[in-house]
């Protein structure tokens, strides 16, 4: 559970790329009881996009709470100049059946995983030092260093061929200014972020890379951010090569740190089985659902 400092730093810290709008609604005694937050995308390739988290307390659920909260996002959302909206929901739970009631469709089915990093076989400990010709390893803290800029925001545009389901997902455009502002967001937050990467012996430029953020606290459980190896380094097992990796180097420098937690679309089999064989093991399995604004 994050701290109130962390959730603090994650509401209110964003990058040029998207902004936030908040909302607390108050019951008769001011007592907070439900929250949203709307995350409207600034990039031209995404900025039809707009990303709802809403929370309501459970003792004021099928009050109408909920569904004027979700309509007053919604609007904002339109007036900004949407033409949908995301939101995240816990599978098989009743959220699902209040979007779908409210003209919401479901595009995207994700499994969580978590990898208990006492749990992590020595084996995965050593694949590092196995030798992948024509590839080295290396590794940096926050912000890519300028001789890896270029290629790894080409790396970056690797992830342009993840599942995305039926979302209107949009493009995202990674150059240098986007990368270092990625890395710089996090560090305004608290976080840490390190990135493990395979970097092509002749030209010195990132093959694949692995990316993961540790709690301001330095303790509990880092998430996994992206994961990706460029098109033309693919089947040479550097995905698996820069996770063991910072696995590794997690359990050196990070002994606080519990676990490591990811999520991967269910039409991602190959990071699923990828995850699975370092260890990792379901957590629990969410739904994205999306509105198309202006049909409803």
């Amino acid at each position: 559970m994050l701290s109130a400092t962390a959730l603090q730093a994650k509401l209110t810290t964003t990058g040029n790329r998207s902004r936030l709008l908040l909302w607390l609604v108050r019951n008769a005694n001011e007592e907070p009881v439900a929250t949203a937050t709307l995350r409207l995308f600034s990039e031209p390739g995404r900025s039809h996009l707009a990303e709802v988290r809403m929370t309501v307390h459970p003792a004021y659920r099928r009050l109408g709470t909920g569904s004027r909260l979700l309509s007053t996002v919604t609007e904002a959302a339109a007036e900004a100049g949407c033409r949908s909206v995301v939101t995240e929901v816990m599978a098989g739970t009743p959220h699902e059946g209040f979007l779908a009631t409210r003209d919401f469709h479901p595009v995207l089915r994700l499994t969580w995983q978590r990898l208990a990093l006492d749990d992590v076989p020595d084996r995965i400990h050593k694949l590092p030092d196995v030798p992948h010709p024509g590839y080295r390893l290396t590794s940096w803290d926050g912000v890519v260093p300028d001789p890896l800029a270029e290629s790894f925001a080409d790396a970056r545009r690797a992830m342009d061929d993840m599942p995305t389901g039926a979302m209107d997902f949009g493009e995202v455009r990674w150059d240098v200014a986007a990368v270092r502002e990625a890395a710089e967001v996090i560090a305004r937050r608290g976080e840490q972020l390190l990135t493990v990467a395979a970097v092509d012996a002749l030209d010195s430029s990132v093959a694949g890379y692995t990316e993961l953020v540790i709690p301001a606290e330095g303790a509990g459980t880092a998430q996994q951010y992206d994961t990706a190896v460029l098109p033309a380094h693919r089947g040479h097992g550097l995905g698996l090569w820069v996770k063991a990796e910072m696995l590794r180097r997690v359990r050196e420098e990070f002994p606080q740190l519990t676990a490591v937690q990811t999520d991967n679309a269910d039409d991602n089999r190959h990071m699923l089985a990828l995850n699975t064989a370092l260890g990792f093991r379901p957590l629990r399995r969410t739904v994205e659902y999306q509105l198309t604004l202006g049909r409803r």
